[in-house]
């Protein structure tokens, strides 16, 4: 004896509240998705603050708790940061016991690479006013002398009162500057104001050095070349060496 089928359906309010719970659902990682892409001015919800919000005085903000009311605050007097403290006086300043020093620090050995590093800071911050072969005879010099701009001292590094300059007051000048000359010590570090001055004093020794100084075959060579460079540029003869200047490497 088959017993009876009876066809049985879910109700209708069941299926609706199975729908209902599954969109609310998704609304707490469609929350979630829309707060860590959206931007907002308001502080997002923290149940454990974790100092992630903190009562603090910005930048450029008053501060009643100091009698200028600024809270930004200068640092104390003498503070000096980490690293930069400059107790080698030699390095730092070119001045050893309070004199201008004639040699350089001896952190700085004098070396090929230390002369074309100084050549390429030279090239960089000097030529400007100076020149490549430092006569002052720079763009900016010669762009003074047809202008309005007043006086503008560019001296000549190859001259008497270049000359002078020990090796300690020429790394000083290039830091602090001297007369209408600004200073670089916030463009060049110490160790590339040092190299500058290697590069000064040589081509100050290449300009002023005495031709009885230099060895007899270079000698001889320089005096060949100055002579077939004055033949092309004038068509005068060569000069005989004992008819030229004594200081013929000028």
């Amino acid at each position: 004896m088959a017993l009876p089928r009876n066809e049985t359906s879910v109700p209708g309010w069941i299926i609706a509240v199975i729908i209902l719970v599954n969109l609310a659902l998704l609304v707490p990682p469609m929350l979630v998705a829309k707060s860590r892409y959206a931007t907002s001015r308001s502080t997002r919800i923290h149940v454990f603050y974790d100092m992630d919000q903190q009562q603090k005085f910005k930048e450029q903000s008053a501060n009643p708790l100091f009698a200028d009311g600024r809270s930004m605050r200068l640092p104390v007097a003498g503070t000096v940061a980490r690293g930069d403290l400059s107790q080698d006086e030699h390095y730092r300043w070119g001045t050893v016991a309070g004199e201008w020093a004639t040699e350089f620090p001896e952190q700085v050995p004098v070396t090929a690479e230390l002369l074309q590093r100084g050549q390429d800071r030279f090239n960089i911050y000097c030529t400007p006013c100076h020149g490549i072969s430092g006569h002052g005879d720079g763009m900016v010099s010669r762009r003074a002398e047809v202008s309005d701009y007043g006086a503008w001292l560019v001296s000549d590094l190859s001259s008497e009162k270049g000359l002078a300059h020990p090796i300690g007051e020429i790394f000083n000048i290039t830091g602090y500057g001297i007369a209408t000359m600004p200073g670089y010590r916030s463009q060049i570090a110490p160790a590339d104001r040092w190299a500058i001055v290697a590069h000064v004093k040589a081509l100050q020794l290449s300009q002023s050095v005495d031709i009885a100084e230099i060895p007899a075959s270079d000698r001889e060579r320089l005096l060949r070349e100055k002579a077939l460079s004055g033949d092309k540029e004038t068509g005068a003869k060569p000069q005989d060496e004992a008819g030229s200047d004594a200081r013929q490497g000028r």
